[in-house]
């Protein structure tokens, strides 16, 4: 009766394996996801206003104490 079980477990194993075979035959292996890694390119982008008058003045302050 062991040997019986024995056998009966080793047949089942080899059946669950060419059962899996046998689908990874048809369907093919299970896809590998691609590489999501993110690439180390930063860009600033930075306007200027063009000024079309320069409207700088100077002014002096007397230091009177």
């Amino acid at each position: 009766m062991k040997s019986f079980k024995k056998i009966l477990r080793l047949s089942g194993l080899v059946i669950l394996i060419v059962l899996a075979s046998f689908g990874i035959g048809i369907g093919g292996g299970a896809p590998i996801p691609p590489p999501r890694k993110k690439e180390n390119l930063i860009e600033i982008k930075l306007e200027l206003p063009i000024a079309e008058t320069d409207h700088t003045e100077l002014v002096q302050f007397d230091n009177q104490q």
